[in-house]
């Protein structure tokens, strides 16, 4: 089984910049590395993983918050993805800062600045006013909600799709 992370307060969507802890709450989840629909949000966010880049350096007014998440080893051969906010692109390499606490992997910890490849994402995000632009493994998620939770969550991170 892989292993995702989803930030219910969608890590950058909340400014999520310099803070000691990210108070996420219970938002670790385990997807099977065999699940259909999460492997297309994250074949998606690779083929389109340009649109970011460009968003990113294009640093038009209303934008903000980008995000991307990395898969890192864990001790038990799995993987956790984590949220990075993005600093700097230069070549396809980018240069950020982890955004939030791990569960399992040891690789990385919040605050801690790392640098990858476009090529090693397996999601991006970020805000163009109030909406949400990729997030592709996070809408996979929404889109199992009841439309309760998904209603709440999406006042509670002050987002539109």
């Amino acid at each position: 089984m892989r292993v995702f992370l989803l930030i219910l307060m969608l890590a950058g969507v909340t400014g999520l910049t310099g803070c000691s802890r990210n108070t996420e709450g219970n938002n670790y989840t385990q997807v099977d590395d065999k699940d259909a629909a999460m492997n297309a949000a994250i074949a998606q966010a690779k083929s389109t993983v340009g649109e970011f880049v460009k968003a990113f350096h294009a640093q038009k007014p209303g934008t903000a918050e980008f995000f991307v998440k990395k898969p890192y080893p864990t001790p038990s051969g799995e993987e956790e993805h984590m949220w990075i906010e993005v600093l700097a692109e230069q070549d396809g390499v980018l240069q950020g800062r982890v955004a939030n606490d791990a569960e399992d992997t040891r690789e990385v910890k919040l605050g801690q600045k790392v640098t990858l490849k476009t090529s090693e994402i397996s999601d991006w995000k970020y805000r163009d006013g109030k909406k949400m632009i990729g997030g592709f493994t996070i809408r996979y998620f929404l889109d199992r909600m009841s439309p309760k939770e998904r209603e709440a969550f999406m006042k509670e991170a002050d987002i539109e799709l």
